[in-house]
């Protein structure tokens, strides 16, 4: 070939825009893990100078890990659910609940396996009960959301009362330390094996991917939609383990808006609420992080709340409409 019609092919081949080159980079393998820690470290960084260096003392970066913690928890839950394109945004009063069952069975035993057990079983019973709704009425997980919302945190109103139920301070301290750190390191590591190292977590994305194309591949769609929801409830069990024995008591008001939270959380961490190929375990953990450190920083800043409301809507809207796309590229094998 000569240099001519080397030329000429080159200038009749198109250029790649910017848009184009955006997509190349979004769609690479390491992105969705890259950018997120990425932006959670400029974050870090920003709030650290804009506070004079407070930002990273002790105590501060205590209070992160601990608010973090039980959204994470739950984040990392609901990404079985999220991945199949589903949306459960009544987590929070799912845990609140589950949390209200588990105090009140430490009433009656003043027994704290017992107050765990029955929290984690009411966490899994609760979210069974909105994926039977779900597939017996063939209703959306987001439209059941809506209504169990309300249920619930009408359910925690009653129960409760005007006064906190308390669970014993020493006990629930003694359990802040080996046990919650056990159990969820426990818990993430089966979700990370079974979400990206089964068919389990194969398939759920397929599902969240293309729905009808995975049926007449012939997926159960109805068996994955109940394994998710196990998953989802055993993590919203712990979370409300993890809650109670951090407040030692149990309001009425418990785990209200921790769902827009868990959401703020899923997209913050690289996930796409849309489900898909781009869907990962680990995202909810990242994002917990990275919205309990902009939340402190905007306090230490003296922002008021009101504003950070404003603040993580727009953050959160933004970053859906840019996961909101379908991938152009063919996907790989590491994706499935």
């Amino acid at each position: 070939m000569s240099a001519a019609s080397g030329m000429a092919i080159q200038k009749q081949s198109p250029k790649l825009t910017l848009a184009d080159r955006i997509d190349i980079i979004k769609n690479k393998r390491f992105f969705p893990l890259a950018f997120p820690l990425a932006m959670l470290a400029v974050l870090v960084v920003l709030f650290a100078v804009l506070t004079g260096g407070q930002f990273l003392q002790g105590s501060v970066v205590k209070n992160i890990f601990n608010q973090s913690f039980i959204v994470g928890t739950m984040a990392t839950a609901v990404a079985f659910i999220y991945s199949t394109g589903n949306i459960d945004f009544s987590v929070g009063n799912v845990m609140g609940l589950a949390c209200v069952f588990g105090a009140l069975a430490y009433e009656v035993t003043e027994s704290m396996p017992v107050m765990i057990a029955v929290t984690l079983v009411g966490g899994i019973a609760l979210m069974m009960c909105n994926c039977t709704l779900c597939i017996a009425c063939h209703i959306k997980p987001a439209m059941v959301a809506i209504v169990a919302m309300s249920i619930y945190s009408a359910l925690c109103t009653v129960l409760v009362g005007a006064d906190p139920i308390r669970v014993d301070y020493q006990a629930s301290k003694a359990l802040e330390g080996g046990f919650r750190y056990g159990t969820f390191i426990l818990y993430f590591l089966v979700c990370l094996i079974l979400y990206h190292r089964t068919a389990i977590g194969r398939k759920l994305r397929f599902i969240g991917g293309n729905e009808t194309c995975a049926v007449q591949t012939g997926i159960n769609t109805t068996k994955a939609q109940i394994i998710a929801f196990v998953f989802a409830g055993v993590g919203v069990g712990l979370a409300g383990v993890y809650q109670t024995i951090r407040t030692t008591s149990v309001a009425q008001t418990v785990g209200s808006g921790m769902g827009m939270d868990v959401m703020l959380a899923t997209v913050l961490g690289g996930m796409s609420i849309f489900g898909g190929t781009k869907s990962n375990v680990y995202a909810g953990l990242i994002g917990a992080i990275t919205v309990t450190v902009l939340n402190t920083g905007l306090l230490m800043l003296g922002v008021s709340s009101t504003m950070i409301q404003g603040v993580r809507g727009v953050i959160f809207l933004l970053l859906v409409f840019l996961n909101s796309e379908r991938q152009k590229t063919l996907p790989s094998r590491q994706q499935f």
